[in-house]
């Protein structure tokens, strides 16, 4: 029968995309999907073809469920995850609620910490902390622009200057959910490429805390992010003052001996750059990268599928390492191009 699965925000993008990865599953079968107004699978998420009742979004809708994914505001994850943990009940969150310290997460979000205590839950980046994830009842899934910046900083390490990171995010509209806004009208969005959100966006101390875990506590990261007129893709492209000198292929050689087992995670010949177009629907990161030896300064850049690697497939990938089971199960490696 495999596990039971319970998906709140069924109807949003990540909630929806979740729900398209876990129809493909081999242990995990989806008995519930919550969101706040209730509807039918069939109308909220034409595409799945999964005809299904949508629930209301209550903590006690989830009862008998083994696992639940929270593609809900930050808001709306702090009250559900401690109480479903509670019940006995694994949770990968998807939302922003447990990344961070308390005191981070209140300057962010401008919220109150959901629960101190459990704050900051593990970090559900499993190429960096599978340990931390395996067994934990409550993950704190990346968001997507860090799920980038950290693939591509992690390998640089012991190599560059840690305060001198400077982040680009590049994202598709589907970044910023399913809800209206006028900045995403396609009138305003189609033809343009804006930064926004720098350079306090919320992503940035969420940068910040991992990379001064893996680089030491002088860490920082400069961040600005941008919209670009395409529905899914992204990248990051991180930039640093190197510590000594290091050429191509020692960066190659760093980068690829950074990822050499992961499932997910490919390295791209030296001199070739990432692409978005040829990893939608995938679960992989592709990472590339230069040094400019005239500035002493390295250039990494890594792609993802925004809603897959940067959230649904990346939850996905998560509840497996908690469960115990194949990290890739239900998870594609193709993507699909044109």
């Amino acid at each position: 029968m495999g596990c039971s699965v319970g998906v709140a925000g069924a109807s949003g993008y990540a909630g929806a995309e979740v729900l398209r990865l876990l129809q493909q599953h081999p242990a995990l079968r989806v008995s519930v999907a919550a969101a706040a107004h209730e509807a039918s699978l069939r109308s909220a998420a034409p595409w799945l073809d999964l005809d299904m009742p949508v629930a209301a979004a209550t903590v006690e809708a989830f009862d008998g469920c083994d696992v639940v994914f929270l593609a809900t505001p930050a808001s709306v994850s702090g009250a559900f995850a401690p109480a479903l943990c509670d019940a006995g009940t694994r949770v990968v969150d998807l939302s922003g609620a447990f990344r961070l310290t308390p005191h981070a997460f209140a300057a962010a979000y401008a919220l109150d910490p959901p629960t101190p205590e459990r704050m900051p839950a593990p970090y559900g980046l499993p190429e960096l902390f599978r340990d931390e994830v395996a067994g934990a009842d409550l993950v704190a899934n990346p968001g997507c622009y860090p799920t980038a910046a950290l693939l591509a900083l992690a390998p640089l390490r012991d190599v560059v200057q840690p305060e001198t990171v400077v982040v680009t995010g590049i994202s598709g509209t589907s970044g910023a959910g399913k809800a209206l806004s006028d900045p995403l009208h396609v009138s305003h969005a189609l033809h343009e490429v804006r930064p926004y959100g720098g350079p306090h966006h919320r992503h940035r101390p969420e940068m910040t805390r991992i990379w001064q875990r893996l680089a030491g506590p002088l860490a920082s990261v400069t961040f600005v992010p941008h919209v670009v007129p395409t529905t899914r893709g992204l990248v990051c492209t991180v930039a640093a003052s190197l510590r000594d000198d290091l050429d191509d292929d020692a960066l190659h050689a760093l980068l690829q001996g950074s990822y050499a087992a992961e499932r997910f995670v490919r390295v791209l010949a030296p001199g070739c750059w990432p692409g978005t177009a040829t990893l939608r629907g995938s679960n992989l990161a592709v990472v590339g990268g230069v040094v400019d030896r005239d500035t002493g300064r390295v250039t990494v850049a890594c792609a993802i599928d925004n809603l897959v690697k940067g959230a649904a497939g990346q939850a996905v990938q998560n509840a497996n390492v908690m469960l115990g089971l194949p990290e890739d199960a239900g998870l594609p490696t193709q993507g699909i191009y044109p």
